[in-house]
């Protein structure tokens, strides 16, 4: 069997890996995205709510056949019901067909000069002097520096002699397309509660005013039978028709201790480069992929692979997101922290200080810390249960 060799490998073609395929290429590096599955895009387990921010920040435009639905606003419910509404006077989200979407990106990446390769599994790596050595099937491959975007299963991440995910911070998730409700299309709805989606919540992204993409994440507990339920009582006089089901892991750990190492960068939810607050990790990981892919054709063009170079990945990347996962670990401990009670009565006091129009001014779906330290700064309620509950206030240095 034949060795193919490359000056970069990345393994997974999901956003992060192919955005970094597309920025190692735009700068006239070797690219080669091993992709396990025989499709790009398939199987789906994203929720495919992504700010319009977000992708401009990617460089992808939103005039494409992959967008589902624009929305401009959330409504929260607490566990007995209370709502609050967070909302802007333009669409600032967009929902999308998250196959079609990646399918684009990949057309991004090939145009680029970068080649995929389907149904090509990655069982390990190993390292030495000459380069990266790809363990798969059917192929053998070795690469100048390789980029690991293979996702929640950290198999390369452990092979390099890294620390991976934190296993106690990923929940299970389980979503339904459904047709044949009434849903307000503007709106995403985020449900909270231990009886609704424990550690985590329900959500219903609407793909149109009578289809939506409804799903919940949840800890120590079968989401099917939890979604059911949740489906049963939010659609209770409908009659609805389910075309699609998908699972998945949600990642709420927050970035892995070192996403570099010898010949090697980590992007995306194998980096933990996920949002802790929501679980989305489209365009945060999508930022650190770029970064990961711009680092890597710089490595290769200076024959620089050691961790010293490499380093400077994670220096780039945690100087522009460290202080977002900081702030969002934060508040998902609190939420973690809440009973029903609490968080009940923390809807009261946003709805009596009218924060709400605090957070539809700040708030941003990527880019939290703002609007979480507002509220830090302006809610008693705030201050008394993070001083209850024994967590402190989030380091807004270092």
């Amino acid at each position: 069997m034949s060795l193919e060799k490359r000056q970069v490998i990345v393994v997974g073609a999901g956003p992060s890996g192919l955005l970094s395929a597309r920025e190692a290429s735009k700068r006239g590096v070797e690219v080669l995205v091993l992709e396990e599955h025989p499709e790009v895009g398939i199987p789906c387990h994203c929720a495919g709510l992504l700010s319009l921010n977000g992708l401009e920040r990617l460089k992808i435009p939103i005039d494409h056949s992959y967008v589902q639905n624009m929305v401009r606003g959330a409504i929260f419910y607490s566990p007995s019901g209370l709502s609050l509404r967070i909302e802007r006077d333009r669409p600032v989200a967009c929902v999308v067909n998250r196959s079609l979407f990646d399918k684009f990106l990949a057309f991004q990446a090939e145009r680029a000069g970068a080649e995929i390769r389907l149904n090509c599994k990655v069982y390990g790596i190993s390292v030495d002097g000459i380069g990266v050595h790809v363990c798969s099937k059917p192929d053998r491959f070795m690469a100048e520096i390789l980029i690991d975007a293979e996702g929640v299963s950290s198999r390369l991440v452990r092979a390099a002699g890294l620390e991976p995910l934190n296993s106690s911070c990923l929940l299970s998730a389980l979503q339904f397309d459904l047709s044949g409700v009434s849903v307000d299309p503007e709106y995403v709805e985020v449900h909270l509660g231990r009886q609704v989606a424990p550690g985590f919540f329900a959500w219903l992204i609407p793909l149109s005013s009578d289809s939506v993409r409804v799903g919940l994440g949840c800890k120590r507990a079968n989401p099917r039978i939890l979604l059911n339920r949740f489906i049963q009582r939010r659609f209770k006089d409908e009659e609805y028709e389910i075309l699609a089901v998908r699972s998945g892991t949600i990642v709420t750990s927050g970035p892995i201790r070192r996403t570099f190492a010898d010949r090697l960068l980590i992007v995306g939810d194998a980096a933990g480069q996920v949002k802790p607050t929501t679980g989305g990790g489209v365009i945060l990981g999508g930022i650190c992929g770029m970064t990961a892919g711009r680092v890597a054709a710089e490595a290769v063009r200076l024959s620089r692979f050691n961790s010293d170079f490499l380093v400077s990945y994670e220096r780039i990347w945690r100087g522009m997101l460290g202080r977002e996962f900081r702030y969002m670990l934060w508040a998902r401990r609190i939420l973690n922290a809440l009973s029903d009670r609490m968080i009940d009565k923390l809807f009261e006091f946003i709805k009596r200080e009218d924060l709400c129009r605090v957070i539809s001014k700040l708030g941003d779906m990527d880019f939290q810390s703002r609007v979480i330290s507002e509220l830090i700064h302006h809610g008693r309620i705030l201050k008394m249960l993070t001083h209850l509950l024994g967590l402190g206030k989030p380091q807004i240095n270092g």
